[in-house]
């Protein structure tokens, strides 16, 4: 990003006076073109699509939706993401394949089988690969630094999901490779890179293909019984563990320390190990700050909510999670943890994890070893992070860490005016990089075909 700001730079004063005035006047200027941009990529125009939540379609009639056979299908634009993210139409992994698919139930079954393990042995994997990355970045005589709570989390993640599908410690050159690639996905998805860029990922790929070939296969994960070649079962633990588990889990890390470290009595009961407490502090975050913008479904026959709401076979559903989210609740935009001690997540309209046939195997996992990892953080570091928070987490959770108990606390204002400073000019190259890489992602989208070759059903084209 510093090149833009170097171009931002060589450009007439005038002109760059204009483009300066108008960003900073608007600061949502950059995510609101990117929500456009995502809406034009996510439709197409011989495929009737219908937004939610809308004024026929809400609350409980939403939850009834969700949970529909018919309405469980990946959306058209998804999959055609699929196959330009991974450059490969054969990608089979469980994300990018319809329940339907004759290999689904054998992939599903190998997630399954990985993230059964107990909580105890969870919660122990996320402390001791926590500990360790802590120790790896952290300098023991540091008193404070400026630095980005995603360049902590994607290492302590990125370590667990080398743990849990090989059982073996990776090397740090494993943990940086698997960083990178989860770092490149990032940037693509906010519009900072081209979606073909994808080196990082191919090197991965090649790293997963040896060890899954060192491993035998990997029977533990895909049983001994299985059709799968070496290529799928790089390609599944690609996609699952190491493409959407490092990176969501990451987020909502990243989301619920940052949210938290804004008030003082939350951070009291989380660092005082109220474990219930914790839960619904991550809760919040992901109500507030969804993992996606939005859900993307196909109808592939017609559904029937009520006596005045059919939704037609071919129908392309887009969910709008945040306000879906938002919904119903008093004081909808603020982050209060205890709204969960009175309602459940159905209740509330929660679907951080999905709902239906495709809802997220790992929310068990997750949930346990996101609340390990911000318990950890937030009982090691004071949190000063006075950079504007959203869902897109744009500057990376860029904050100042003071280890609690640090004799001093010298320069943290300053830093705290830096991290302020950096915040501003990354705010202004991120949305001049996505003024220009938005429109060849979404125009790169829309020129792929409708069919897409995963699952057996094709999609009206």
């Amino acid at each position: 990003m510093n090149v833009f700001l170097f171009l931002l730079m060589a450009i007439p004063p005038a002109a760059a006076a204009t483009v300066v005035t108008a960003i900073a006047a608007k600061p949502r200027l950059g995510a609101a073109y990117r929500s456009r941009l995502l809406a034009k990529g996510n439709t197409s125009a011989d495929v009737p699509t219908i937004r939610i939540p809308n004024q026929d379609i809400h609350g409980q009639l939403l939850e009834k939706l969700f949970a529909h056979k018919s309405a469980s299908h990946r959306g058209l634009t998804h999959a055609r993401r699929a196959i330009l993210y991974f450059h490969r139409p054969a990608n089979e992994h469980q994300e990018n394949i319809d329940p339907d698919h004759p290999r689904y139930p054998e992939l599903a079954k190998a997630t399954f089988h990985t993230l059964s393990i107990s909580h105890q042995e969870i919660a122990a994997l996320a402390h001791r690969c926590t500990q360790q990355v802590l120790k790896d970045v952290w300098h023991a005589d540091a008193t404070s630094r400026v630095l980005r709570l995603m360049d902590l989390a994607v290492p302590v993640t990125s370590r667990i999901m080398f743990e849990l599908t090989f059982g073996t410690v990776p090397s740090q050159e494993e943990v940086a490779l698997i960083g990178r690639s989860a770092r490149d996905s990032m940037r693509i998805s906010k519009g900072l890179r081209h979606s073909t860029n994808i080196s990082a990922r191919l090197e991965l790929l090649g790293l997963l293909r040896a060890k899954v070939t060192e491993c035998g296969g990997c029977p533990g994960i895909f049983g001994r019984d299985s059709t799968l070649d070496t290529d799928s079962r790089a390609k599944h633990l690609q996609g699952v563990f190491f493409h959407t588990g490092v990176i969501q889990l990451s987020e909502c890390v990243c989301h619920t320390v940052l949210a938290a470290s804004r008030h003082a009595h939350i951070v009291e009961r989380v660092v005082e190990r109220d474990a219930r407490y914790l839960d619904h502090v991550l809760s919040e975050a992901l109500r507030l700050y969804p993992l996606h913008a939005t859900i993307q479904r196909l109808v592939v026959d017609e559904v029937c909510l009520s006596p005045t709401v059919t939704i037609p076979s071919g129908t392309q559903l887009l969910v709008d999670i945040g306000r879906h989210q938002r919904m119903g609740h008093t004081e909808p935009d603020t982050f209060v943890p205890e709204r969960w001690e009175q309602r459940s997540h159905a209740d509330g309209g929660f679907v951080g994890f999905g709902r239906g046939r495709r809802k997220c195997p790992a929310e068990r996992f997750s949930r346990t070893a996101a609340a390990v990892i911000v318990q950890q953080l937030l009982s090691t570091f004071a949190v000063h992070a006075p950079a504007r928070h959203t869902r897109a987490l744009e500057g990376g959770g860029l904050c100042c860490l003071v280890p609690l108990g640090s004799p001093g606390t010298s320069g943290v204002r300053f830093k705290k005016l830096l991290v302020r400073t950096r915040d501003h000019a990354e705010r202004l190259a991120f949305g001049a990089a996505q003024l220009i890489c938005l429109p060849l992602t979404a125009r790169a989208v829309r020129s792929l075909p409708h069919s897409t070759g995963i699952g057996t059903r094709s999609h009206p084209t």
